[in-house]
Protein backbone atom coordinates (compact mmCIF):
# COMPACT_ATOMS: atom_id res chain seq x y z
CA UNK A 1 0.00 0.00 0.00
CA UNK A 2 1.42 3.37 -1.01
CA UNK A 3 1.10 6.30 1.37
CA UNK A 4 0.76 9.84 0.10
CA UNK A 5 2.93 12.60 1.53
CA UNK A 6 -0.11 14.11 3.21
CA UNK A 7 -1.10 10.79 4.82
CA UNK A 8 2.43 10.23 6.11
CA UNK A 9 2.46 13.74 7.51
CA UNK A 10 -0.81 13.18 9.34
CA UNK A 11 0.42 9.83 10.72
CA UNK A 12 3.67 11.33 11.94
CA UNK A 13 1.75 14.18 13.55
CA UNK A 14 -0.45 11.76 15.46
CA UNK A 15 2.57 9.74 16.58
CA UNK A 16 4.32 12.87 17.82
CA UNK A 17 1.30 13.75 19.93
CA UNK A 18 1.67 10.50 21.86
CA UNK A 19 5.38 9.69 21.75
CA UNK A 20 8.58 11.64 22.29
CA UNK A 21 11.02 12.03 19.40
CA UNK A 22 13.48 9.74 21.19
CA UNK A 23 10.85 6.99 21.56
CA UNK A 24 9.89 7.29 17.89
CA UNK A 25 13.50 7.28 16.74
CA UNK A 26 14.38 4.19 18.75
CA UNK A 27 11.25 2.20 17.91
CA UNK A 28 11.58 2.91 14.17
CA UNK A 29 15.36 2.58 14.05
CA UNK A 30 15.68 6.17 12.88
CA UNK A 31 17.88 7.76 15.56
CA UNK A 32 18.68 11.27 14.43
CA UNK A 33 16.09 11.36 11.65
CA UNK A 34 13.03 12.24 13.71
CA UNK A 35 14.84 14.16 16.45
CA UNK A 36 13.72 17.74 16.99
CA UNK A 37 17.15 19.29 16.60
CA UNK A 38 15.91 22.82 16.06
CA UNK A 39 14.62 25.45 18.46
CA UNK A 40 11.38 24.24 20.07
CA UNK A 41 8.17 26.16 19.45
CA UNK A 42 5.64 26.92 22.18
CA UNK A 43 3.65 23.85 21.12
CA UNK A 44 6.73 21.64 21.37
CA UNK A 45 7.73 23.13 24.74
CA UNK A 46 4.30 22.32 26.17
CA UNK A 47 4.51 18.78 24.79
CA UNK A 48 7.96 18.24 26.32
CA UNK A 49 6.68 19.55 29.66
CA UNK A 50 3.98 16.87 29.56
CA UNK A 51 6.58 14.25 28.64
CA UNK A 52 8.92 15.37 31.43
CA UNK A 53 11.86 16.41 29.24
CA UNK A 54 11.30 20.14 29.92
CA UNK A 55 10.98 21.39 33.50
CA UNK A 56 9.74 24.90 34.39
CA UNK A 57 8.82 25.66 38.01
CA UNK A 58 6.89 27.81 38.63
CA UNK A 59 5.27 27.79 35.18
CA UNK A 60 3.19 30.77 34.02
CA UNK A 61 1.48 30.42 30.66
CA UNK A 62 1.79 34.15 29.95
CA UNK A 63 5.60 33.87 30.08
CA UNK A 64 5.66 31.30 27.27
CA UNK A 65 6.58 33.00 24.00
CA UNK A 66 6.46 31.48 20.51
CA UNK A 67 9.87 29.82 20.86
CA UNK A 68 11.18 30.58 24.37
CA UNK A 69 10.17 31.03 27.99
CA UNK A 70 10.69 34.31 29.87
CA UNK A 71 12.38 33.97 33.27
CA UNK A 72 12.22 36.43 36.15
CA UNK A 73 14.78 37.97 38.49
CA UNK A 74 15.32 36.44 41.94
CA UNK A 75 16.04 38.32 45.15
CA UNK A 76 19.65 37.36 45.94
CA UNK A 77 22.79 38.56 44.22
CA UNK A 78 26.55 38.71 44.62
CA UNK A 79 28.44 41.96 44.20
CA UNK A 80 32.18 42.30 43.62
CA UNK A 81 34.14 43.45 46.67
CA UNK A 82 36.45 46.36 45.95
CA UNK A 83 40.05 45.61 46.96
CA UNK A 84 41.73 47.60 49.69
CA UNK A 85 44.62 49.91 48.92
CA UNK A 86 47.22 47.35 50.00
CA UNK A 87 45.49 44.28 48.55
CA UNK A 88 46.97 42.40 45.62
CA UNK A 89 44.55 42.80 42.75
CA UNK A 90 44.62 39.19 41.58
CA UNK A 91 41.69 36.81 41.28
CA UNK A 92 42.68 33.17 40.84
CA UNK A 93 39.41 31.60 39.60
CA UNK A 94 40.68 28.13 40.54
CA UNK A 95 41.19 29.12 44.20
CA UNK A 96 38.08 28.78 46.38
CA UNK A 97 39.39 31.27 48.94
CA UNK A 98 39.99 33.90 46.26
CA UNK A 99 36.50 33.45 44.83
CA UNK A 100 34.75 33.65 48.18
CA UNK A 101 36.77 36.74 49.09
CA UNK A 102 35.85 38.83 46.06
CA UNK A 103 32.10 38.03 45.87
CA UNK A 104 29.82 39.34 48.64
CA UNK A 105 26.21 38.17 49.04
CA UNK A 106 23.38 40.73 49.09
CA UNK A 107 19.59 40.62 49.14
CA UNK A 108 17.43 43.01 47.14
CA UNK A 109 16.00 45.94 49.10
CA UNK A 110 12.86 47.96 48.51
CA UNK A 111 13.12 50.96 46.25
CA UNK A 112 12.15 53.12 49.22
CA UNK A 113 15.16 51.85 51.18
CA UNK A 114 17.59 52.16 48.27
CA UNK A 115 16.41 55.67 47.44
CA UNK A 116 16.84 56.73 51.06
CA UNK A 117 20.31 55.18 51.33
CA UNK A 118 21.47 56.88 48.13
CA UNK A 119 19.61 60.14 48.79
CA UNK A 120 17.87 59.72 45.41
CA UNK A 121 14.29 60.20 46.55
CA UNK A 122 13.06 61.57 43.20
CA UNK A 123 15.52 59.96 40.79
CA UNK A 124 13.75 56.73 39.82
CA UNK A 125 10.78 57.90 37.77
CA UNK A 126 7.61 55.90 37.15
CA UNK A 127 6.49 52.25 37.09
CA UNK A 128 8.50 51.05 40.07
CA UNK A 129 6.63 51.04 43.38
CA UNK A 130 8.42 52.20 46.55
CA UNK A 131 7.75 48.72 47.96
CA UNK A 132 9.16 46.84 44.95
CA UNK A 133 12.39 45.00 45.70
CA UNK A 134 15.14 46.22 43.41
CA UNK A 135 18.78 45.57 42.60
CA UNK A 136 20.75 48.67 41.65
CA UNK A 137 23.58 48.07 39.18
CA UNK A 138 26.22 50.76 38.78
CA UNK A 139 27.67 51.80 35.40
CA UNK A 140 29.97 49.06 34.09
CA UNK A 141 29.23 46.75 37.03
CA UNK A 142 28.71 42.98 36.77
CA UNK A 143 26.80 41.05 39.42
CA UNK A 144 25.82 37.42 39.88
CA UNK A 145 22.04 37.04 40.12
CA UNK A 146 19.57 34.20 39.63
CA UNK A 147 16.27 33.32 38.04
CA UNK A 148 13.29 32.68 40.26
CA UNK A 149 12.40 29.69 38.08
CA UNK A 150 13.92 26.22 38.21
CA UNK A 151 14.18 25.47 34.54
CA UNK A 152 15.96 23.19 32.09
CA UNK A 153 15.81 20.25 29.71
CA UNK A 154 16.70 16.58 29.94
CA UNK A 155 16.61 13.32 27.96
CA UNK A 156 16.54 14.91 24.47
CA UNK A 157 16.38 18.65 25.24
CA UNK A 158 19.05 21.23 26.02
CA UNK A 159 18.81 24.95 26.71
CA UNK A 160 20.28 28.39 26.09
CA UNK A 161 19.74 31.73 27.85
CA UNK A 162 19.41 35.07 26.10
CA UNK A 163 18.56 38.53 27.39
CA UNK A 164 15.19 39.99 26.57
CA UNK A 165 15.61 42.36 23.65
CA UNK A 166 14.25 45.27 25.69
CA UNK A 167 16.86 44.63 28.39
CA UNK A 168 19.65 44.69 25.82
CA UNK A 169 18.37 48.01 24.49
CA UNK A 170 18.61 49.37 28.03
CA UNK A 171 22.30 48.44 28.42
CA UNK A 172 21.66 45.17 30.30
CA UNK A 173 23.44 41.91 29.40
CA UNK A 174 22.40 38.84 31.37
CA UNK A 175 24.91 36.10 30.62
CA UNK A 176 27.73 37.49 28.46
CA UNK A 177 28.79 34.37 26.48
CA UNK A 178 27.99 31.90 29.28
CA UNK A 179 24.37 31.12 28.47
CA UNK A 180 24.55 27.55 27.20
CA UNK A 181 22.92 24.78 29.22
CA UNK A 182 23.56 21.03 29.35
CA UNK A 183 21.21 18.11 28.83
CA UNK A 184 20.02 17.31 32.34
CA UNK A 185 20.80 20.71 33.87
CA UNK A 186 17.71 21.90 35.75
CA UNK A 187 18.08 24.63 38.35
CA UNK A 188 17.71 28.28 39.09
CA UNK A 189 20.01 29.76 36.48
CA UNK A 190 22.84 32.06 37.51
CA UNK A 191 23.06 35.23 35.45
CA UNK A 192 26.17 37.37 34.98
CA UNK A 193 24.26 40.64 34.72
CA UNK A 194 26.22 43.62 33.41
CA UNK A 195 25.20 47.26 33.19
CA UNK A 196 26.88 48.39 29.98
CA UNK A 197 25.94 52.04 30.47
CA UNK A 198 28.95 54.26 31.06
CA UNK A 199 27.02 56.80 33.12
CA UNK A 200 23.75 55.52 34.61
CA UNK A 201 22.79 53.28 37.52
CA UNK A 202 20.00 50.90 36.50
CA UNK A 203 17.38 49.46 38.89
CA UNK A 204 16.16 45.93 38.16
CA UNK A 205 12.92 44.82 39.80
CA UNK A 206 12.78 41.41 41.48
CA UNK A 207 10.04 39.22 40.04
CA UNK A 208 9.96 40.94 36.66
CA UNK A 209 11.06 39.28 33.43
CA UNK A 210 14.72 39.73 32.59
CA UNK A 211 15.81 36.90 30.27
CA UNK A 212 14.50 34.06 28.13
CA UNK A 213 15.35 30.38 27.90
CA UNK A 214 15.39 28.76 24.47
CA UNK A 215 14.97 24.98 24.20
CA UNK A 216 16.58 22.74 21.58
CA UNK A 217 15.89 19.13 20.72
CA UNK A 218 19.00 16.94 20.55
CA UNK A 219 19.79 13.39 19.53
CA UNK A 220 20.27 10.85 22.36
CA UNK A 221 23.47 11.56 24.31
CA UNK A 222 26.22 8.94 24.70
CA UNK A 223 27.21 9.70 28.27
CA UNK A 224 25.52 10.59 31.54
CA UNK A 225 23.55 13.82 31.56
CA UNK A 226 24.56 16.79 33.70
CA UNK A 227 22.67 15.73 36.82
CA UNK A 228 24.15 12.22 36.78
CA UNK A 229 27.68 13.19 35.80
CA UNK A 230 28.52 15.09 38.96
CA UNK A 231 27.96 18.59 37.59
CA UNK A 232 29.34 21.35 39.84
CA UNK A 233 26.13 23.35 39.99
CA UNK A 234 23.44 20.71 40.54
CA UNK A 235 23.00 18.63 43.69
CA UNK A 236 20.19 16.32 42.52
CA UNK A 237 17.99 15.38 39.57
CA UNK A 238 14.91 15.53 41.82
CA UNK A 239 13.15 18.89 41.52
CA UNK A 240 11.89 18.70 45.09
CA UNK A 241 15.37 18.06 46.43
CA UNK A 242 16.85 20.80 44.24
CA UNK A 243 14.39 23.34 45.64
CA UNK A 244 14.94 22.19 49.22
CA UNK A 245 18.74 22.39 48.97
CA UNK A 246 19.14 25.51 46.84
CA UNK A 247 21.02 28.38 48.52
CA UNK A 248 22.42 31.61 47.04
CA UNK A 249 25.88 30.06 47.26
CA UNK A 250 24.91 28.00 44.21
CA UNK A 251 25.62 31.13 42.16
CA UNK A 252 29.33 31.23 43.00
CA UNK A 253 31.73 30.01 40.29
CA UNK A 254 33.34 26.72 41.30
CA UNK A 255 36.27 26.22 38.98
CA UNK A 256 38.20 24.69 41.87
CA UNK A 257 36.03 21.64 41.20
CA UNK A 258 37.08 21.37 37.55
CA UNK A 259 38.42 17.95 36.61
CA UNK A 260 41.78 19.47 35.64
CA UNK A 261 42.14 20.79 39.19
CA UNK A 262 40.81 17.74 41.00
CA UNK A 263 43.04 15.46 38.94
CA UNK A 264 46.21 16.95 40.38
Amino acid sequence: MAWSKEELGELLGELKKNYSSVELSKSLGLEGVLSERSCLSDTAILRHIREGSVVIDPFKRENLATSSYDVTLGQYFYREVKPGHADRRVLNPYDERHVRTIWQLHEAQTLRTEAKNANWSDAFGDNISPEDSVILISPGETILAHTDEYIGGKIDVTTMMKARSSMGRNFIAVCKCAGWGDVGYINRWTMEITNNSQHYTIPLVVGRRIAQIVFFGVEPIQQKDYSNAGGKYQVSESLGELKAKWTPEAMLPKMWKDREVRGK
